[in-house]
């Protein structure tokens, strides 16, 4: 149980470090505006995905 807590929150950790070197890369190539628009578009079709796949027949 315990082993596998730790591999969840490894998994965790890792994927909120990826995703601050994403935004950091995505800063230092597009600056700001750039970022924020990208990250806006990503979130929508995220959302969007996860929309269509619960409403999604089965």
């Amino acid at each position: 149980m315990v082993k596998c807590v730790m591999i969840q929150l490894c998994r965790c950790l890792f994927g909120l470090s990826y995703l601050a070197l994403y935004v950091l890369l995505c800063y230092q190539l597009f600056g700001w505006m750039a970022t924020l628009l990208i990250m806006s578009v990503q979130r929508f079709l995220a959302g969007w995905l996860i929309w269509a796949m619960i409403r999604a027949p089965d």
